[in-house]
């Protein structure tokens, strides 16, 4: 007797060729002892990929801002769109790394100023830096690279193990993740 058949609507098999939007953020926050400070001044998620198994993925790494979200205006709303813009086009996935607090309304600027998405945008990013202790960073990555592989092109965020499309997101500033609205 046969093994029954599992459905597998929207899994890309097979490499991936993934842009990777880096905008800073808590996720890529490090401690700069002679200050004192968390700062965003090195792209963290490359060395947050680096530690994980992702042979069938090749990266493409975009280090646009080392910005803290509440820093990010529309002027660099607009620098991120374009980016993603152009990673649309060469590209199976784009994966963006973002302050939380700001995160769904880059997200939506994205999504009021492109149409047509051929493939997944990602938002994801960090309660707590990968730096520290108990960060969330790891997770959050993880999630967001194979929710590439399952959700149809769109623009979403992904973390603490929810996939949430934009718009219709929110953060919930009391449990620290994300909702849907």
């Amino acid at each position: 007797m046969n093994a029954p058949q599992h459905a597998r609507a929207g899994f890309r098999p097979g490499p991936l060729s993934v842009a990777v939007v880096m905008t800073g953020g808590t996720i890529a926050k490090s401690y700069s002892p002679a200050k004192a400070q968390l700062y965003n001044f090195e792209p963290k998620v490359k060395d947050i990929i680096a530690g994980l198994r992702t042979d069938d993925l090749s990266f493409t790494y975009i280090d646009l801002l080392h910005l803290d979200s509440l820093d990010i205006q529309d002027t660099e709303r607009a620098q991120i769109a374009a980016a993603i813009a152009g990673s649309c086009k060469n590209h199976d996935a784009v994966l963006v790394t973002h302050g939380t607090d700001s995160m769904v309304r880059t997200g939506e600027y994205v999504c009021d100023r492109m149409s047509g998405f051929s493939i997944p945008v990602i938002f994801t990013g960090a309660m707590v830096p990968f730096t520290v202790s108990g960060s969330d960073a790891v997770q959050n990555v993880t999630e967001a690279l194979l929710a590439l592989r399952l959700v149809p092109a769109g623009v979403y965020v992904v973390f603490h193990n929810r996939v949430l499309p934009l718009p219709g997101a929110q953060k919930d500033i009391k449990t620290l993740t994300f909702e849907e609205i």
